[in-house]
């Protein structure tokens, strides 16, 4: 199962106009982030991060061409930024939001889809505070609780 961050637009007038522009950020892996970095971030229309990425990419690629290596050193190269990329994208995304006004409101573990996105809007929409839903988590052993509680 996959673990999703719930963002919400820390302007929102009321806690149902910030659900309704919620985004859900999967963590782990992108594929789509390894094979087309920079331009992975602007599809998610993270135009400002997407061209700074673009441009240390460009930047590490002319350096590593400078350089009188082989090619398989600069495949080596292009293999590893796609790598970072792949497994730093979903932090971009939400650093991107942050910037741009959102706070993380929960986590939800489960399959991506309606019933994901229901179960976390009703557990979000409940009243709780939004910095303290958790849905779906497991609980962890082997920490200690808070002193006084």
């Amino acid at each position: 199962m996959a673990r999703f961050t719930i963002h919400v637009p820390g302007d929102a007038p009321n806690r149902e106009a910030g659900l309704e522009r919620a985004v859900f950020v999967r963590d782990g892996w992108s594929w789509g982030a390894f094979l087309f970095g920079p331009f992975w971030l602007m599809a998610h229309r993270h135009w400002l991060t997407g061209f700074f990425a673009l441009i240390a990419l460009a930047l590490v690629l002319a350096g590593i061409a400078a350089l009188p290596v082989a090619a398989g050193a600069k495949a080596a190269v292009w293999l590893l930024v796609g790598w970072l990329f792949g497994i730093e994208g979903s932090s971009l995304r939400r650093l991107a939001l942050r910037r741009a006004g959102y706070e993380e409101a929960g986590v939800v573990v489960g399959e991506a889809g309606e019933t994901l996105e229901q179960r976390a809007f009703a557990s979000l929409g409940a009243g709780g505070a939004a910095s303290s839903a958790r849905v779906g988590v497991p609980s962890v052993l082997g920490l200690f609780p808070r002193a006084g509680k």
